[in-house]
């Protein structure tokens, strides 16, 4: 073992069996009890069952089974109560408290016609106040429907609901909602959206927007890491400011940030699909773990009683645990990114600023924005529709023509991806409202990026809810699910054409292009 080893071995088992049947286990650590040691907590996520794991250092303390499909989990704290569990399943909210069910919260009613019982995509919880004034949480829901619910664990009342621009995928927050809160919101045309509790009322803005779709975003309060399809990884500051990039030789998995503030230590874990998790320093890399597959999820924190442990979960249920070596000691000391950012706004106070003066074009367009905001808000709504109208021409042209183009040739020269996506379309519901559910397989042994799920009404007047969705990725022998609503109005049914495609371009902004993997059809019968 190297003398500047930064990982210890700590415990690696299998026993525990923590491999989820769509392959996703949700992790979280928290002091459940108020007795000084933190219990880990492993949602595995099943197609019609899921299990929360309870483990007490590394035995099970128990187990509880979730009658559906479960998609987010978290813990939160209450004033002279112990911390709470807040999993997220359907269009409800389940509490558990001191290892035992304690409430059930169904979401309110959303949609255009505020009836439609909303389900739950995202779930996180942010501090209310200062540690001297409060120590209760704020538990963040985001819905299908495009909304933010901030809930009150005490009263379960939802003090505020904020509309989004898209469905929350995910939920990063820091700071405290009655001070200062940032609250990053992913959406999976792969845009990045803030809300900050001090701007009254509060808004989505957008972030950034990257040419791939997002994998995971960290936030430790100071930096923003966003991990992308392409292999890419980008700190931003809460401004926007980018700091650096980095670039992987495979496929993201997970990442998560690793802090330790008594040695300077500042990282990011990154876990690679080829079983390797990197460990980066800004943006140089110190050290690597080799796994014999891949990490799904991974946490840092308090375990048990000790502090600075990395737990990991494999794509096989291995439960891996590592812990921060305390003689660890770096090359170089390390400059923060809080650190910098104040050494640049004092040195540009010294230096003469090297940007040119703000052009007479600038400063009308600003003082047109002061004097009419109404206005100029409308004109650049009017150029979103102009944009979403030219991207969709874009989009029927290619369909039209990739229908057209169908024909495979000899078997030889059928690229691989046409003969390992498996695609199964499944119809429920009646009258006028279906739901259309969307099996796709990766029947292979590698990895399928860059994939575009298209459906196309080519008969009736049916409505869908989504005509197109972006996969990043489809790891090998797992099964990935898509739910699209579809209502036939005139009740004269019709017919829908799926497409897959695999995108040979998939920076391209504007136009969808590749080849078709795969397609079905779908008939809608006419409603007597």
């Amino acid at each position: 073992m190297s003398k500047n080893q930064l990982w210890l071995d700590a415990f690696h088992s299998s026993s525990l069996n923590l491999k989820a049947e769509c392959g996703v286990v949700l992790l979280a650590v928290d002091d459940l009890a108020k007795d000084g040691t933190n219990r880990l907590l492993a949602l595995l996520v099943g197609y019609e069952f899921s299990y929360l794991k309870i483990l007490n250092g590394t035995d099970l303390q128990c187990e509880i089974s979730l009658p559906e499909m479960a998609v987010a989990l978290c813990t939160f704290s209450m004033d002279g109560s112990l911390p709470g569990i807040a999993v997220g399943a359907g269009s409800s909210l389940y509490i558990y408290k001191n290892f035992k069910p304690y409430y059930k919260y169904n979401i309110p009613n959303g949609g255009p016609t505020n009836t439609e019982q909303a389900e739950i995509t995202q779930l996180a919880a942010l501090s209310r106040s200062t540690p001297d004034v409060s120590s209760s949480s704020l538990l963040l829901v985001g819905t299908e429907h495009n909304s933010l619910l901030i809930i009150d664990p005490h009263t379960f009342n939802a003090i505020s609901r904020i509309e989004l621009p898209g469905v929350p995928t995910s939920i990063k927050c820091s700071g405290f909602y009655d001070v200062e809160a940032v609250i990053l919101i992913t959406t999976p045309d792969g845009g990045v959206y803030i809300l900050r509790s001090d701007q009254k009322p509060m808004e989505a803005k957008p972030f950034m927007s990257p040419r791939s779709s997002i994998v995971e975003v960290a936030f430790n309060g100071v930096t923003i890491a966003v991990a992308t399809s392409d292999r890419t990884i980008k700190h931003y500051t809460v401004q926007g400011q980018e700091l650096r990039k980095i670039v992987v030789d495979d496929f993201i998995l997970a990442i998560t940030w690793i802090e330790m503030a008594n040695q300077e230590i500042s990282l990011l874990a990154v876990s690679l699909a080829n079983g390797e998790v990197q460990f980066y320093r800004q943006s140089i890399l110190i050290e690597k773990l080799r796994f014999n597959t891949g990490i799904i999820s991974m946490t840092c924190g308090r375990f048990g009683r000790e502090d600075g442990v990395l737990v990991m979960v494999s794509k096989d249920g291995d439960l891996i645990v590592k812990i921060l070596n305390r003689g660890y000691k770096t090359n170089k000391p390390i400059s923060t990114d809080l650190n910098a950012t104040k050494a640049a706004t004092s040195n540009s106070t010294k230096k003469k600023s090297l940007w040119p003066a703000k052009t007479k074009l600038f400063v009308d367009q600003t003082m047109r924005e002061k004097e009419d905001p109404k206005k100029m808000y409308r004109q650049f709504q009017e150029g979103i529709c102009r944009l979403h109208l030219r991207a969709l021409q874009e989009w029927m042209n290619v369909s039209s023509n990739t229908v057209d183009k169908t024909d495979v040739g000899p078997l030889d020269s059928v690229p691989d991806e046409k003969r390992c996506v498996h695609l199964v379309a499944k119809l429920l519901g009646s009258g006028s409202r279906f739901m259309l559910h969307l099996l796709l397989q990766n029947i292979s042994e590698t990895v399928i990026d860059n994939l575009t799920v298209m459906l196309q009404v080519t008969d009736g007047k049916l409505s869908l809810e989504r005509s197109c969705v972006k996969l990043a990725m489809l790891l090998p022998n797992t099964q990935n699910w898509i739910k699209i609503s579809v209502r036939d109005p005139m009740s004269q049914g019709g017919q829908v054409i799926v497409m897959v495609t695999k995108d040979t371009e998939p920076d391209s902004e504007s136009t969808i292009r590749g080849f078709l993997v795969s397609s079905a059809k779908i008939y809608i019968s006419p409603t007597i």
